[in-house]
């Protein structure tokens, strides 16, 4: 992670999240994982906003690796 000199924590705007590549969306949380690809930027956006109301669901974080059991 970059940060100027003197600063500890980098600030994190919700712009950094979201890019793009070869048409498809994808954003990249605080924990450092990346999520996508997805359709378009806003439904990139709306899948950003469900990952940060579940952050904490066990079952939604989980849900595959229970899934595949």
């Amino acid at each position: 992670m970059v940060v100027r000199a003197g600063e500890k924590d980098k600030t994190w705007f919700r712009g950094d999240r979201f890019y793009s590549i070869q048409g498809e969306w994808y954003f990249t949380t605080r924990e450092g994982s990346e999520e996508g690809p997805f359709g378009s930027k806003k439904e990139a956006e709306m899948e950003l906003l469900l990952y940060i109301r579940h952050a904490d669901d066990d079952l939604y974080c989980r849900g595959t690796e229970q899934a595949a059991n």
